[in-house]
């Protein structure tokens, strides 16, 4: 069997199954679950509509061909979308955002123009010239632009995840945001390959542009899978809609909240409380002046945690600093440990995995 034909189905199968679950799921924040199930639907349609094409099946139906070729028009907004969604979900999206979708119309009126309102046999000479490899450059020019809007929105959505990373310890925090940016990388990846991919179906090479489509399609494959299982084991595909957790505390005015808030900061920032291995909520409390209520509050409200998880975040963010600034290198992951507050080896273990999706010996052996 044509192992390019049983891995674009093994692909589409994983991507529309994903897509279709995050469509349809009511947990989290929905909008952003639909902008990502709509890209993952989106390619899988890609994968599916490029082989039938390549494979000249819309030969025997050149009325149902290149339809789907706009669509590669909608990813790089989509995912701009998912991230704006990530790092500001409180935001509503405003109809200037439909100016994003511009290039998707323009795409779809060139198709109209260049193929669909031509007679069945300029069709099948259009359809024969791709499947033989024997395009213009007009096409290839058409590529190109492609490849620079998809870049493009993968540049402007990691800037956006750079911009939300200046607080370290939030981003850390969000597993899904942490995903997101990994997520862009191996886009980047699959896409500089596509690149390689496409110049070879341009050349005419076809041995060396099947070989290039098997390596993308198998890329495509072990993300998706490693994907869905890494979602089976924690759920941080599906945010949370805010990533904040509610406090039904008292009624607190905003400039209070605001000083309580900046208070913290010194706290763990300037003075790095977070450092003492017997910290608590009262003692930070105390240490600012404030009640342990209202500090409690704010940190659920204001920094999107409990105490806990925000204490560990700093604790985690100073490992990595540490492990990646060690001057001696006999430091050891202990050592690393005790100097920035834990007392448990588990838990640190934990935490660090929790936060960074390594252990900390893996961390220090990668930064060695």
């Amino acid at each position: 069997m044509d192992l390019i034909l049983v891995l674009t189905v093994i692909s589409v199968t994983l991507f529309t199954v994903l897509g279709l679950f995050l469509l349809v799921t009511q947990k989290g924040n929905k909008r952003a679950n639909k902008l990502l199930g709509l890209f993952f639907f989106l390619w899988a349609l890609d994968f599916l509509d490029g082989v039938l094409l390549l494979k000249g099946f819309y030969l025997h139906y050149p009325n149902f061909a290149l339809w789907a070729e706009p669509f590669i028009l909608l990813y790089g907004p989509l995912l701009y979308f998912y991230t704006l969604q990530l790092t500001s979900p409180k935001k509503r999206p405003n109809y200037f955002q439909l100016l994003h979708l511009i290039p998707f119309v323009v795409g779809i009126l060139a198709m109209i123009l260049v193929y669909h309102i031509h007679s069945l046999d300029r069709k099948m000479e259009i359809l024969k010239g791709i499947v033989g490899m024997e395009q213009d450059f007009r096409s290839l020019l058409g590529f190109a632009l492609v490849y620079v809007h998809l870049f493009y929105y993968i540049h402007i959505s990691k800037k956006e995840i750079k911009r939300v990373t200046k607080n370290v310890e939030w981003y850390f925090s969000q597993r899904y945001l942490v995903w997101l940016d990994k997520l862009l990388n191996a886009l980047v990846v699959v896409l500089l390959i596509s690149i390689v991919n496409g110049i070879l179906q341009y050349s005419a090479l076809k041995f060396y542009f099947e070989i290039s489509l098997i390596i993308i399609l198998v890329l495509v494959c072990l993300f998706i899978v490693r994907l869905i299982l890494n979602a089976l084991d924690e759920p941080f595909i599906i945010p949370k809609l805010d990533g904040i957790k509610r406090n039904s505390g008292i009624p607190m005015d905003p400039k209070e909240s605001e000083e309580i808030f900046t208070k913290i900061q010194v706290a763990l920032k300037d003075k790095r409380l977070f450092m003492e291995s017997d910290l608590t909520l009262g003692h930070l409390s105390e240490a600012i002046g404030c009640s342990s209520r209202k500090v409690s509050q704010v940190i659920n409200d204001s920094m999107g945690h409990s105490f806990f998880d925000l204490i560990n975040t700093y604790r985690i963010a100073e490992a990595q600093k540490i492990f990646k600034e060690r001057k001696d290198p006999k430091l050891t992951v202990l050592e690393v440990m005790y100097e920035v507050g834990y007392n448990s080896k588990s838990s640190f273990n934990t935490q660090f995995k929790k936060k960074t999706g390594l252990t900390p010996s893996e961390f220090l052996r990668l930064n060695t």
